[in-house]
């Protein structure tokens, strides 16, 4: 998700790995084989290894013993943390984007959020999945700011999971409340506070969703 190109084996499938987890195909405590990775990616077990490796290093997955990788879930003890980290990087990062984003960009990120609302009103959780991911990170790459945007990455990774887990208990029409409409007026209005609030507002409001499903007993 930054101007570096993946040109190993292992970046690529590091790449391919990482989109499939913060878009919700990995849910909290599925078990990873890197031999059935090998297997399905036509690979060797060397840079499905090496990709596993920095996943595990992203927070992403982690290793439950010796033998057995999987994708954790989101803690109650991690979530004020992960929450913590998100609210502050990334309205400042949307911050940073604003004086980048044109009319086009206006255009894209409301098509973007009728492909949320679509995926809602169907009750299809990936695409939900794939399309919220692509209306935030639409904006994050605009800040052009790599180092904000590798740290929003593993966020990402590591609360992707549980979101996609609970919203599949709920189903997609109880995420409807989102503030993307919000983001986009007050873009088109060129109101930056307006536009960063919205934003922050919209994190708020989703990890506010595991949280209250954790204390529920969910997952």
């Amino acid at each position: 998700m930054n101007d570096y190109e993946p040109d190993t084996v292992a970046d690529v499938l590091h790449a391919k790995l990482r989109a499939r987890i913060w878009e919700g195909e990995f849910l909290p405590g599925d078990r990873v084989s890197i031999r059935a990775l090998a297997q399905s990616s036509g690979l060797s077990v060397i840079p499905v290894r090496d990709a596993v490796r920095r996943l595990v290093a992203e927070g992403a997955l982690r290793f439950s013993d010796s033998r057995t990788i999987e994708v954790p879930k989101l803690s109650l003890e991690n979530h004020s943390d992960v929450l913590f980290a998100r609210m502050q990087i990334e309205p400042e990062t949307a911050r940073r984007a604003y004086p980048n984003l044109t009319h086009a960009d206006l255009d894209m990120l409301i098509a973007e959020d009728t492909a949320v609302n679509e995926a809602i009103a169907g009750n299809d959780l990936g695409r939900y999945m794939k399309a919220n991911f692509a209306f935030h990170f639409h904006i994050y790459r605009k800040a052009d700011a790599p180092v904000l945007m590798r740290l929003i990455e593993i966020l990402w990774l590591q609360s992707g999971p549980s979101m996609r887990f609970i919203a599949g208990q709920y189903g997609a029409q109880t995420v409807v409340a989102d503030y993307h409409k919000e983001t986009t007026d007050a873009l088109a209005r060129r109101d930056v506070d307006g536009f960063v609030d919205a934003l922050r507002a919209d994190i708020a409001q989703g990890m506010e969703f595991i949280l209250r499903a954790r204390k529920g007993g969910i997952t």
